[in-house]
């Protein structure tokens, strides 16, 4: 015989937050390492961050520091400013969320900051549920909503060669526009992009333009004039 599946209110096991429901994850964090595939060790309970406290701090198993911020409701903006503000302040390099009901649009931040922060940072956000079987005892379940992940680290790696790229395209316009001013007064109010390998600029009839373009590599200093 095959038993079913039944969810259980989180409040019937922990009717309070941080006196229930912290205090039971740092006595029995290995059940959240199972999930993360982390060997977390809890350090402290309710660590004091200036006027604040963060519910766990922990470290793993290369001495990093770990936050963990509990919320047994819709995750929130309150609590997405909690972590970054103890992680930062701790200089912890990885933060974990866990919450009943996280919202897409959290997901979606912890996912984006995935994928801008250093390589050794990591945010999770984790899903906690509770179910029984028949008149079995509670069990607890840990899913994984965001975390990091290498299509998440190739897209920001991505996002950070095209953004210095066109830090390069800016500071080659802007040069060679201070340039032009001795030459020309063409482009006196043309302003340098970082966004595009092109600039023109009116040429005093309809349809006729003057311009620069850079199709090259920026390393290279080869201009072709349109």
């Amino acid at each position: 015989m095959v038993g079913k599946l039944e969810p259980v209110d989180l409040r019937e096991i922990w009717k309070h937050e941080a006196l229930n429901f912290t205090r039971w994850l740092f006595e029995n964090i290995d059940i959240l390492n199972e999930q993360l595939e982390l060997q977390l060790t809890p350090i402290e309970y309710e660590k004091s961050v200036g006027p604040f406290s963060v519910d766990i701090l922990a470290k793993d198993e290369e001495n990093r520091l770990v936050i963990i911020e509990n919320q047994l409701e819709k995750t929130d903006h309150e609590h997405l400013g909690k972590l970054l503000t103890y992680l930062s302040n701790l200089n912890a390099k990885i933060a974990i969320w866990i919450s009943s009901n996280p919202r897409p649009e959290h997901i979606n931040a912890i996912n984006y900051l995935n994928e801008i922060v250093p390589p050794d940072t990591q945010f999770y956000l984790i899903k906690i549920q509770v179910f029984r079987i028949g008149n079995s005892e509670p069990a607890p379940l840990f899913t994984i909503v965001a975390g990091p992940s290498k299509e998440l680290e190739a897209g920001g790696k991505i996002k950070k060669d095209l953004a210095e790229k066109n830090k390069k395209y800016f500071q080659f316009f802007q040069t060679l526009l201070e340039k032009c001013k001795n030459k020309t007064k063409l482009f006196s109010n043309v302003s340098p992009k970082g966004y595009q390998h092109w600039l023109d600029a009116g040429a005093g009839k309809s349809g006729l333009v003057w311009g620069f373009s850079n199709y090259e590599k920026l390393c290279s200093d080869k201009i072709v004039f349109l």
